[in-house]
């Protein structure tokens, strides 16, 4: 075979070994849910008031900081965070926060929840959804919750839950994210019911 065959048949074997690297399929994301009871309906403890008893409080908003998106997030200290390229949540972070949160206050001694106008409003901004991978590799959910009931503001103030990850892959961090979940529903939902609770001082004659 010539010199200048043989130059051009690898120069072409060449051409079509980079082309398939640079058309190469990339691997496909994988949607995942937090295991959350909550988020099934389940109440972690029975309530013992009647559905039509406590509180009357409304879940107005649930936002959440603009990275928390479909991309799950990693964070390997306070200040570096990233975002896994395959590994999405199959909803926004914000509404699985906003349905465990109506199950954990719907299950809730003292909270009924409600649409009415005149109800107590409760706020919430997530400002952490994270797979935290040191010090230690955990799920962690922080809530910034804020509580009107009418002028009066009854509760500002933020609520954070970690659950330790098993493993690496992406099923255990969806188990532990769950949990924490969980945990951080609930923590506002007694703090809300507590908050509720306390009667506002009479203004003296």
């Amino acid at each position: 075979m010539r010199p200048a065959l043989v130059s051009s048949v690898a120069a072409v074997v060449a051409l079509m070994a980079g082309a398939g690297c640079v058309f190469r399929t990339a691997e496909a994301p994988r949607f995942y849910r937090p295991a959350s009871a909550a988020l099934d309906g389940a109440s972690a403890g029975p309530a013992t008031s009647a559905p039509s008893a406590g509180a009357p409080i409304h879940l107005r908003s649930v936002r959440s900081a603009p990275f928390l998106r479909e991309r799950i997030v990693w964070r390997s200290s306070p200040v570096e965070y990233g975002l896994y390229e395959q590994r999405r949540w199959f909803e926004l972070p914000s509404r699985y926060v906003r349905r465990a949160l109506t199950t954990a206050l719907a299950n809730t001694p003292g909270l009924r929840p409600d649409d009415d106008p005149k109800a107590a409003r409760l706020d919430v901004e997530i400002l952490a959804f994270d797979e935290v991978l040191a010090p230690a590799h955990q799920a962690s959910v922080t809530l910034a919750v804020r509580l009107r009931d009418g002028t009066e503001e009854r509760l500002d103030h933020l609520y954070s839950a970690q659950a330790p990850i098993a493993s690496t892959d992406g099923a255990a961090m969806a188990e532990a994210m769950g949990k924490a979940l969980d945990e951080a529903v609930q923590q506002v939902a007694q703090a809300a019911a507590k908050a509720l609770d306390k009667k506002p001082a009479r203004a003296k004659r």
